[in-house]
């Protein structure tokens, strides 16, 4: 159990868009490729792309990512530590190799250092909080 609470859950997102952007098996610039078209009342016709359907399950591992944020311990202070790799690899990925420059990489960028601040966030509130209650440093 404690190697699922290190393992930073957006590195399966990095891994997918790394495998389909470097390999071309899901076809160049495969993020743009319509996935479903879907008719609204408005009569408009939203096109949803493989690009969404990715960002949209990476927020998914992002919400289950904060809500472990809120636990203490070395798996937890672990995990922040390999948010911040992959958040470093992401970064790397965006300005250097090719395919990778684009919106919708750039937004799971996002998400990954949304996941590595958040961590850092949590345990510094909660270890001041620790401190607090234990009666060292007031706050």
């Amino acid at each position: 159990m404690s190697m699922y609470q290190m393992f930073p859950l957006l590195a399966i997102s990095l891994i997918i868009f790394a495998v389909l952007t470097l390999t071309g098996a899901a076809g160049a610039e495969w993020w743009e490729i319509t996935f479903v078209q879907l008719p609204m009342v408005s009569t408009d016709i939203w096109n949803v792309t493989w690009g969404d359907v990715f960002l949209l399950a990476s927020m998914g591992l992002l919400f289950v990512e904060l809500l472990r944020s809120t636990k203490t311990g070395s798996e937890s202070i672990m995990n922040h530590a390999l948010s911040v790799v992959v958040f470093v690899v992401s970064l790397l990925l965006f300005i250097i190799v090719k395919g990778f420059g684009n919106s919708v990489f750039f937004l799971f960028m996002s998400m990954t250092f949304l996941d590595f601040m958040a961590g850092f966030i949590v345990t510094t509130v909660t270890a001041r909080r620790d401190l607090s209650v234990g009666g060292g440093v007031s706050a």
